[in-house]
């Protein structure tokens, strides 16, 4: 019965069946000899690794435990001959296998083999046996090896002989004397060269310390050593005094020790030993006492050198020495100046300059650094000190601080500056010039000629009154001023000016003057020469004469071009307020209609008796007033002079809030789209204001697809560099954009460029004014924003509000819910009434009046301030904005407040200037009150201001 070779699944069981071993020496497997077939199924089925080789080809087998071992070499390795599979290790494998091809089997281990597996040549250890596999004839047909590779632990225990090596030469090396002691008898196990130094070389090694040291037993310090083994505790002690006795009976010797016995104790804490671990400090200390008393003696001779101050620092220049030739130089005693910084003998520029880093640095690159330079005594008084800071280093060179060596030589300086000073003044004279040469004072009060040229050394004396004998009178006051600007920036002076001879002639003449400056910096005199240059003069003058008549012609081409452009601008101006004033005609002419022939209608049924009907004609008057009040809110929109009330708005938010209404404006053949922003940001805008400018834009977009379309809302942010917002007329920074688009018919260039003019629209007459992208225009500029309008004819319209985006924190203010206002005490209540127009004057005192108010009236706010002045109960001001007279109304509330601070004040004006409500926002405590208006709506706005107040 044929069964399955080899035997088992396993990796190479698989790669054996595999393999055609018809091309190799061994031929198809079905013919191999049993001793082969049965040791290649041991092979395959061991967890260990091994191969075989079989035949004088040394074929190669192996099992899945040895693969790991092929690396690279593992997919040609089954079959191939070992000499050629294992050339780089052939010889240190050659003589066992060859051994064991003779009948001798063999075992080594831990075998270096340098191999090549991975491309790089690397050292391995093997431990392996090798045993012969014996052919049916009894002779040795092939070679069984068991092999293991044991280079990590051979590498490991090979790292540990070098951390033990390394441990024992520190431990022999180290600079501190060392010791391990065994038991409760302290046997000496082991003690390092210093060690052995300390104790004289005497042999401890094996032997009971009582017994090896018999010096230390009588000092007591073999008790000290037993109370540590018994406690389990350490022991330290510094500049403990132990006297050496090499010699028993022989001289003792004094060493003062640093140590520690630390207890040795095992996993259950018991204590087996100790470490003792310690460093002799006999040599430092008596270095020390040494040091201490040459700083003694060292300080007595500082202290004899009086002219010179020696002061020591450390490396931050905090003062460590101060000897007593600082103290007579500086004025600080030694208490006094030890530990602070040195820069308390600097002037306060070196400070600043931070002086002492510039010394320091200076001083450590080259070894020392001169000192010569104005310092401060205690006193405060400056003196000039020349001296040197030298580095203070260890034996090692490392520097420890510094030495600074000063000698007060402020009578030399100042013999230096005089003699610097004349230097100077020479000087200035010689780069001045060779004419005239003169020095003036510091601020050019009086005036001495050194030498002439007949220029200025006419034979007149120089004094304090040289400008006005000298200088011309018309260039006295351009003198006086190039004088001051040269004092101020410390700079040349170069001017020229007409100077007046003795004659009284007039002489042209090129002043130049440098000035001299002090030590500090400021100006102590004038050096300067005066050149006549009265003949260059004249060749200009003519010079200008000849081109006069060009530059006259170019003058009378300029003033043409510049009268024709100001036509141009006045044609246009006029044009847009032609088109304004139309529009306003118009509207203004049917609302004016409708209200007087109401009016008039209404007068004569009263004189008929005919009482019936009469309300019709005055909602007819209303409806009109109201229609004409709204056509001026747009106005004003458009003229950006509307009164808005700014609040933090999220535009999303309101958005939300308008979606229902947008979509039932727009109807059902319309398709509304909204899309937000990830994260909108706020903005600051009149929220109604930027509904009714949304809800605009949405009904010109439906109005452009009058066969349906769709309209997309959408909202983004929008970071505008210097580039993008000047392209938009806005300043940089972040902007929400607020954009309506749909798919309607679009516009021309030529519709665009007056969608924002009063009055222009392309719908047919009376189904639009005209005003409601220009009230949408006006609203987003005053609110600091900007429209752009983006569109193609046939294709649609996109217009896109971008708006301020909000970053601080206002808070909206809401107005209290009056439904039923609770109104003050009408009858303890007074207001002061300020209104030109008689008429409505005696309107608003009626209303008021009739309300249960007490009005006192005033026609002008020079009379209302005298009231607000007074001490008359006055508790709410009201008052039109544009009075005639010298105070406009706002000036009256100002006024008014100066008085009375907390004064309750209502603007009455038929439009919102920017002067009387300050840029389009109110103060506290202050409203606006537009006209035209209802009583109810003046009776109500009052009575609120009054309840704020109380409240």
């Amino acid at each position: 019965m044929r069964t399955t070779f080899p035997h088992g699944d396993s990796a190479m069981a698989q790669a054996v069946r595999a393999y055609d071993w018809d091309a190799t020496p061994l031929g198809p497997s079905a013919q191999w000899p049993s001793p082969l077939r049965n040791a290649i199924d041991l092979l395959l089925s061991s967890p260990e690794s091994m191969y075989l080789v079989w035949g004088e080809a040394l074929t190669f087998f192996y099992n899945d435990a040895y693969a790991p071992i092929l690396g690279p070499r593992q997919p040609h390795a089954l079959g191939a001959p070992l000499r050629e599979l294992w050339a780089d290790a052939w010889e240190a494998v050659r003589a066992p296998i060859e051994a064991a091809f003779v009948g001798n089997a063999s075992r080594f281990e831990e075998v270096p083999i340098a191999m090549n597996r991975y491309g790089v040549p690397e050292d391995t250890w093997w431990t392996f046996s090798f045993s012969p596999i014996y052919a049916d004839d009894g002779s040795i047909g092939g070679a069984f090896c068991v092999t293991n590779e044991v280079t990590a632990r051979m590498r490991a225990q090979a790292r540990l002989a070098d951390e033990h090596e390394r441990l024992i030469r520190l431990f022999e090396q180290a600079p501190m004397f060392m010791a391990f002691l065994s038991g409760p008898q302290h046997r000496v196990e082991f003690a390092n060269p210093c060690y052995s130094r300390l104790i004289g070389h005497r042999d401890v090694i094996g032997r009971p310390l009582a017994e090896a040291l018999p010096d230390a037993l009588e000092q007591g310090h073999v008790r000290r050593l037993d109370e540590v083994y018994r406690s389990g505790r350490a022991y330290a002690a510094n500049a403990l005094v132990y006297d050496v006795q090499a010699v028993p009976g022989g001289p003792t010797e004094r060493r003062l020790l640093d140590l520690v016995y630390q207890p040795i104790a095992g996993a259950d804490g018991t204590v087996s030993g100790i470490f003792v671990q310690g460093l002799d400090i006999t040599d430092r200390i008596s270095l020390e006492r040494a040091v201490r008393e040459a700083e003694v003696r060292n300080r007595q001779i500082l202290d004899s050198v009086m002219d010179y101050a020696i002061i020591a620092t450390d490396m931050r220049g905090r003062v460590t020495s101060w000897n007593e030739g600082a103290r007579r130089i500086l004025g600080w005693t030694e208490a006094e100046m030890l530990g602070q910084s040195l820069e308390r003998t600097f002037t306060p520029e070196d400070v600043a300059r931070r002086q002492i880093l510039i010394e320091a640095a200076a001083a450590l690159e080259s070894g020392s650094g001169m000192d010569e330079r104005w310092h401060m005594r205690k006193s405060g008084e400056r003196f000039w000190a020349n001296g040197s800071l030298m580095v203070l280093r260890e034996e090692t060179g490392v520097a420890i601080g510094f030495v600074k060596v000063l000698r007060d030589r402020t009578v030399e300086r100042l013999a230096s500056e005089a003699l610097i000073k004349s230097e100077r003044r020479l000087d200035a004279l010689v780069r001045a010039s060779s004419q005239a040469i003169f020095s003036a004072t510091a601020d050019w009060s009086a005036l001495r000629l050194h030498a002439g040229n007949g220029l200025l050394d006419d034979g007149r004396p120089a004094n304090a009154r040289w400008q006005q004998e000298w200088i011309h009178p018309d260039d006295r006051a351009s003198l006086a001023q190039a004088v001051h600007a040269a004092i101020s920036d410390k700079a040349a002076l170069e001017l020229e000016l007409r100077v007046l001879d003795r004659h009284q002639q007039i002489r042209w003449t090129l002043l130049r003057a440098v000035p001299l400056l002090d030590a500090d910096g400021g100006i102590e005199e004038w050096f300067g020469t005066a050149s006549d240059v009265s003949d260059r003069r004249q060749a200009e003058e003519q010079l200008r004469l000849l081109t006069e008549t060009l530059e006259e012609r170019v003058r009378e081409r300029s003033a043409a071009l510049l009268l024709a452009e100001e036509k141009l601008r006045q044609s246009q101006k006029m044009e847009a307020v032609g088109q304004l004033t139309g529009g306003l005609a118009h509207d203004f002419n049917n609302l004016l209609t409708s209200i007087t022939v109401g009016l008039e209608l209404l007068q004569a049924r009263v004189e008929q008796g005919k009482y019936d009907r009469l309300e019709r004609y005055v909602e007819m008057a209303q409806t009109s007033a109201a229609r004409a009040a709204a056509l001026t809110q747009r106005l004003l929109a458009f003229s950006r002079r509307q009164t808005l009330a700014p609040s933090a708005v999220e535009v999303d938010a309101l958005i939300h809030g308008m979606r229902e209404i947008i979509s039932r404006t727009l109807g059902p053949s319309i398709t509304l789209q909204v899309t937000p922003a990830p994260q909108p940001w706020k903005v600051l805008v009149d929220a109604p204001q930027l509904e009714n400018a949304l809800l605009n834009l949405c009904l010109n977009a439906r109005d452009a697809m009058p066969d349906g379309g769709r309209l997309t809302i959408s909202l983004h942010n929008r970071s505008l560099d210097s580039a993008a917002a000047q392209h938009l007329d806005l300043p940089p920074g972040d902007y929400v954009c607020l954009s309506v688009q749909d798919t309607g018919t679009g516009m021309t260039e030529e519709v665009m460029s007056k969608v924002f003019e009063p009055f222009f629209t392309t719908k047919p007459i009376g189904q639009g004014t005209g005003l409601g992208l220009s009230m949408i225009y006006g609203f987003t500029r005053q609110s600091g924003g900007h429209v752009r309008i983006d569109s193609e004819v046939g294709v649609g319209t996109t217009m896109a509000l971008y708006l301020p985006r909000f970053t601080g924190t206002h808070v909206q203010q809401e107005a209290a819910a009056l439904e039923q206002p609770q109104h003050p005490a009408v009858q303890s209540c007074t207001i002061l009434l300020v209104e030109d127009e008689t008429a409505i004057r005696i309107l608003i005192s009626e209303v008021l009046t009739e309300a249960g108010y007490r009005v006192i009236e005033a026609s002008e706010g020079s009379a209302a301030v005298e009231r607000l002045r007074s001490l008359e109960p006055i508790d709410v001001l009201v008052t039109d904005v544009g009075l005639t007279g010298a105070l406009n109304g706002r000036q009256v509330a100002d006024a008014g407040r100066q008085y009375r601070p907390s004064l309750p004040v209502l603007f009455v004006t038929g439009y919102a200037a920017t002067a009387a409500v300050g840029a389009g926002q109110l103060d506290d405590g202050m409203e606006v009150l537009t006209k035209p208006f209802l009583a109810t709506d003046l009776k109500q706005r009052v009575a609120q201001l009054l309840q704020r107040h109380v409240q």
